[in-house]
């Protein structure tokens, strides 16, 4: 963790672990590697509402935990704007990224693509579990 501000050790810190290597393809294993998904998303998620930054909603839309959908928002000069979120687990996750959709950004502008979406989210939630999930899992830091 050499080089990273303290809020973001602090808050790595009280994300739960993630020890189970294992994707979609993995029966039983991916059951367990989603049951701990879901303990770091619940703990982030309940450390953001403490701190007022609450930002987000997902869940599972089927029961193998590889489509998530739900909602995210972002408030600027008081006005809340609120977009879907979809995405599919890869095959080869954790290894890869799932990549994030804003369905609802598509196609607005030339600018604004579905890399925008990934990079909106990278930076929040999903860059630093990903990110850190990985760094952690691989014993980078403890």
């Amino acid at each position: 963790m050499e080089g990273w501000d303290p809020n973001t050790k602090s808050t790595l810190t009280q994300i739960p672990l993630l020890t189970t290597k294992a994707g979609p393809r993995d029966g039983a294993a991916w059951t367990q590697r989603l049951k701990e998904e879901y303990k770091a998303l619940i703990a982030y998620t309940q450390m953001n509402k403490s701190n007022d930054n609450d930002w987000f909603r997902i869940s599972a839309a089927n029961p193998e935990g590889t489509r998530w959908t739900g909602k995210c928002w972002y408030i600027h000069n008081l006005l809340k704007y609120e977009f879907d979120l979809q995405f599919d687990i890869p095959v080869t996750y954790p290894a890869t990224a799932p990549e994030l959709e804003l369905p609802e950004l598509d196609g607005k502008t030339q600018k604004v693509k579905s890399d925008f979406a990934f990079s909106l989210l990278l930076i929040a939630w999903f860059g630093n579990y990903f990110l850190f999930g990985r760094c952690i899992e691989e014993g980078r830091f403890v």
